[in-house]
């Protein structure tokens, strides 16, 4: 080839980066439709933002967001005062947690507004509902936005079901970590997929009916429990139904004694709200033991405590060995799809035997970059 026709090619190809580069936005808009519906547009991917429930530290978790703590420019305190065996795994990985500012406690009513915009976050990522900030917290969430702050709403409480994917694909959509959330979303969908491929074999006839206690504790009365969304959305679709289903105002509620005993159910599913930094001596359980760094011996012991309740002892779910134990903090959680499958393998054993609920939710534990979160997260007798 002539030096001239290489000179001809050379600026060709000039040319034709220049075009290519002429028709790229500058600054490729990030366009995020969150679960209440609203469209959100980012410049960037968010470097800081703030947490409406330090719980949702679990979804920077899946992504495998590095340094997580460092992405976090405030949350709510629920997570330490409600699951306190968990918050210590992440100081042990992250002591800077401690140094997080916190805005609110526990509940809508505990936040600050202004040190939410003395944080200067790029992204507030709140739940629907919850223990902090939701979609009808207008007095919250007018004001931030006035303020410039941009506000994505998630949630794996209300319709878990339906919004858990997709809360943690807005999540990545915010940090940056759209490959990680297209992995997990892959994952979470084949898993979920086993057990709507094998329900679909059965009818509502085989479903048994499950009694849900809420938090059991041997310090409350029996049974605070739970009609619809959180457990009971998870319930239904492993192929179980409430004994609370229709019967509570609202999502939660208290059942009394007396109707659980009448209603005869066939299942019996505590949630764990306690931990090892509960138990004075190994012969001491007041309440449910599940989580991290809790044992199997641990885990059995608490369960055979809680079914030995007087009034427990003699229940059909107790005496034919239905009875279970969940970690409680399933209901709001990313991990949720371990607490699905062990659903359904209690539910019906024989048609989900194959499933391999530890597997997975070892596989989504690994991401979580350095925390260790191993414990036993289920329990039968």
């Amino acid at each position: 080839m002539s030096n001239q026709k290489r000179l001809v090619s050379t600026l060709n190809k000039v040319v034709m980066m220049l075009v290519f580069l002429t028709v790229l936005p500058a600054n490729a808009e990030i366009n995020i439709t969150d679960i209440a519906g609203r469209t959100v547009t980012l410049d960037k991917p968010a470097n800081k933002v703030v947490l409406g429930e330090g719980r949702f530290l679990a979804v920077l978790g899946v992504l495998g967001v590095e340094q997580p703590i460092s992405r976090v420019a405030g949350m709510m305190n629920e997570f330490r005062l409600y699951d306190p065996a968990g918050y210590q795994q992440y100081q042990k990985a992250f002591p800077e947690i401690d140094a997080v500012p916190t805005f609110g406690h526990a509940s809508e009513e505990s936040v600050s507004v202004e040190k939410i915009i003395l944080l200067n976050p790029d992204v507030a990522i709140f739940g629907l509902n919850g223990h902090g900030p939701g979609a009808r917290s207008k007095h919250i969430t007018d004001r931030l936005e006035a303020a410039g702050i941009q506000i994505v709403f998630i949630d794996f409480r209300q319709d878990p079901i339906n919004n858990t994917v997709k809360s943690v694909e807005i999540v990545g959509q915010v940090m940056g970590r759209e490959d990680a959330a297209q992995q997990y979303a892959n994952l979470y969908n084949s898993e979920l997929k086993k057990i709507t491929d094998g329900i679909a074999t059965i009818t509502e006839a085989d479903y048994p009916s499950v009694l849900f206690e809420l938090r059991a504790d041997m310090g409350q009365e029996c049974c605070m429990t739970v009609a619809k969304g959180l457990f009971a959305d998870m319930a239904e679709l492993a192929g179980g139904i409430s004994v609370a289903k229709g019967l509570l105002p609202g999502p939660v509620g208290q059942l009394s004694f007396e109707h659980v005993i009448n209603s005869n159910f066939d299942v019996y599913i505590g949630s764990a709200i306690g931990s090892m930094l509960d138990v004075e001596n190994q012969d001491s359980y007041k309440r449910l033991l599940l989580g991290p760094g809790v044992d199997i011996t641990a885990a059995k012991n608490s369960l055979n405590t809680m079914s030995g309740r007087l009034g427990f002892a003699e229940m059909a779910a107790i005496k034919t060995h239905r009875s279970h134990a969940i970690w409680h903090h399933f209901y709001n959680s990313p991990l949720n799809i371990y607490a699905i499958q062990k659903m359904a393998q209690w539910f019906h054993p024989q048609l989900f035997s194959a499933l391999e609920p530890e597997h997975v939710l070892d596989k989504l534990l690994e991401n979580f970059n350095g925390v260790d979160l191993s414990g036993r997260y289920a329990v039968s007798n």
